[in-house]
């Protein structure tokens, strides 16, 4: 949750709290039940998938504290404004 209070440098600008929304990949341990819910990256080499499955995460996250506000986690083929959007 949001942690600066109102006036602190780099959080607000103009009465409005400053935030920014960005996403990222995890690698997850390499179990069946991961891969199942998660899913697992392409790959051009092998068994054409990636070696461990991956969750991607988008947070909504406070500016001057980079405090996450929010978070959404999906698989790793649910792209990121998707995630964003929910």
């Amino acid at each position: 949750s949001p942690t600066s209070t109102e006036g602190s440098i780099g959080s607000w600008w103009r009465g409005l709290r400053l935030v920014a929304i960005d996403g990222t990949v995890f690698d997850l341990p390499d179990t069946e039940a991961n891969s199942a819910h998660f899913g697992r990256p392409g790959s051009g080499r092998g068994e054409m998938q990636g070696a461990f499955p991956q969750a991607r995460v988008v947070a909504l996250v406070e500016c001057g504290t980079h405090a996450i506000i929010d978070a959404e986690i999906g698989a790793c083929s649910t792209g990121e404004t998707t995630l964003a959007r929910s």
